[in-house]
C-alpha cells in the first residue's frame, strides 16, 4: 500500500495542473494498488481547497463523499470520515468533527474546548474549560 500525501489528493481532485493530474491518475489507475489516505491529509486538503482554491465546505465535502468510491482508496477510518461528512453536511466543521470521533473512539468520556458552537453541537461530550 502507499500513502498519498496532501498535494497529491489536491492534484486529483481541484485538476488545477494537467500534467501533475494526469500522473496521479496513471498513478492511481496502476493494476493492483491500494493507497491509504490518513485524516490529517484529509484536513491538510480541506485547509488547501478552502483557502488557495475558495472551495466552500460543502464542496469538500461532496468532493470526499466522491473519493469514498475510489476502489483502491483506503482511509485511516472510513467510518469516522462518514460521520464527520454527515456532520458537516448538517453544518458541523470537518476537522472538529474527525477530532470528536476520534475522541471517541479512544474512549474518551469528554472534549475539553473554547469552542463553543462545537459545545452546543455536542453538549455534555464537549465542555468548556473553566
Amino acid at each position: 500500500m502507499t500513502g498519498l500525501d496532501t498535494n497529491v489528493l489536491v492534484r486529483y481532485l481541484a485538476r488545477d495542473d494537467e500534467a501533475q493530474h494526469r500522473r496521479v491518475m496513471a498513478l492511481l489507475l496502476k493494476k493492483g494498488e491500494r493507497f491509504f489516505v490518513a485524516d490529517l491529509v484529509l484536513v491538510e486538503t480541506l485547509w488547501v481547497l478552502r483557502t488557495l482554491y475558495e472551495w466552500t465546505d460543502d464542496e469538500v465535502a461532496d468532493a470526499y463523499l466522491r473519493l469514498l468510491t475510489v476502489h483502491n482508496l483506503e482511509f485511516e477510518d472510513e467510518s469516522r470520515l462518514r460521520s464527520a461528512l454527515r456532520a458537516v453536511k448538517r453544518g458541523s466543521d470537518f476537522p472538529d468533527e474527525l477530532i470528536l470521533e476520534r475522541c471517541r473512539s479512544s474512549g474518551c468520556v469528554k472534549l475539553a474546548s473554547f469552542d463553543k458552537a462545537m459545545a452546543r453541537r455536542h453538549p455534555g461530550f464537549v465542555v468548556g474549560v473553566e
